[in-house]
């Protein structure tokens, strides 16, 4: 037991709570990743990829060496309020069996709409057209 406040909680209940977050945590990572055409647009969708989410910090990573220093000047200048909570990284590229989610649209507008189609369904299957 743990004593909590002037109480005690059971070493059981601090443990579901960590279940709970991380479990939290792990369905907050795999929205970011279903829609991350929206959060990086059409232009980044393929140089970067989200490598985790953790406890608020988003960890980014990206395999193209000399656009990084931009990244991370334009996530600092566009949201600033995001500078603490953003990390961009570099990595490997995505090897052939876990290549980009997507490829960028012919008319982004149409694409980013049949997401938000596909999310109010509650399903992410894409839809062909």
């Amino acid at each position: 037991m743990k004593r909590q406040g002037g109480g005690l909680v059971p070493l059981s209940a601090l443990a579901r709570n960590q279940d709970r977050a991380a479990q939290a945590e792990a369905r907050a990572e795999a929205r970011i990743r279903r829609a991350w055409l929206l959060v990086v647009g059409p232009t980044l969708v393929n140089q970067t990829r989200l490598l985790r989410a953790h406890r608020g910090i988003l960890l980014v990573g990206c395999w193209h060496q000399d656009i990084i220093p931009s990244l991370r000047q334009s996530a600092a200048t566009i949201w600033p309020q995001l500078q603490e909570r953003l990390e961009i990284v570099p990595c490997d590229p995505p090897g052939p069996e876990t290549g980009p989610a997507r490829q960028p649209a012919t008319d982004p507008l149409k694409e980013v709409l049949n997401l938000l189609r596909e999310q109010s369904k509650g399903g992410w299957t894409r839809r062909p057209g």
